[in-house]
């Protein structure tokens, strides 16, 4: 699972790719302008830029200029029309790390995504293991024990992120940024349900604690032998 931000103001493309990548199960976020995008992009945390070439307020080339200039590492895949080898070097020169070009094959482009998602050493094994619980990303499956465990897709991305993360705290608001699109009318009280839930499924105990909470800070999950 990955937050995707994708900026393109042709409808539907946009459409086409959001059910491409939420498909993967990859949450996306649409914006349809620089302007907005930036603010997005100051606001929250991506794993993978999708800029259009031609937006209306500007260029997706000179937005990737501008966020890397302020410092934003995500990797970017520029998708236009532009074919043009100077306009791929142009892009790559900017800080882009991959060029798709229109009309595109929305599985090379999940693909793509999938390469993209690899560069972080976070990304780079299927299965993690924290304690006795086991997350295989690939597979989409979680055990516990040996023993398989159903989780509903919302409360596997939320397992995911902190084991993704190990001995780091996410508050609610940091969760919910990361695994629920923007747009969508959920609240913090939806987040601590789902953890709720979680907890319940993964059998987490006084006991055995399994996703640790601190006030104030939030909820990680620690490597510390419980």
């Amino acid at each position: 699972m990955a937050k995707v931000l994708l900026v393109e103001d042709d409808a539907s493309v946009a459409q086409l790719i959001q059910f491409t990548l939420e498909s993967e199960r990859h949450v996306t976020d649409h914006c349809l302008n620089c302007q907005t995008a930036m603010i997005a992009v100051r606001t929250g945390e991506y794993d993978v830029l999708i800029l259009d070439w031609a937006l209306p307020d500007g260029t997706g080339l000179d937005f990737c200029k501008h966020y890397r200039s302020m410092g934003g590492n995500s990797p970017v895949l520029m998708l236009t029309a532009r074919h043009s080898s100077g306009e791929k070097v142009a892009a790559l020169s900017a800080g882009a790390d991959d060029y798709v070009v229109k009309p595109f094959d929305p599985d090379e482009l999940a693909a793509r995504i999938t390469a993209l998602l690899r560069r972080p050493p976070i990304m780079v094994d299927s299965v993690m293991r924290i304690g006795s619980i086991e997350l295989d990303k690939t597979k989409f499956r979680v055990k516990k024990n040996g023993n398989l465990v159903t989780l509903q897709p919302k409360e596997f991305a939320i397992l995911q992120l902190l084991m993704e993360h190990p001995d780091k705290y996410f508050t609610a608001e940091a969760i919910l940024s990361r695994v629920w699109r923007s747009d969508m009318p959920v609240s913090t009280d939806s987040v601590r349900t789902h953890i709720k839930t979680l907890r319940k499924k993964l059998g987490d105990t006084e006991g055995e604690r399994i996703i640790e909470s601190s006030r104030g800070l939030g909820y990680k999950m620690s490597t510390d032998e419980q």
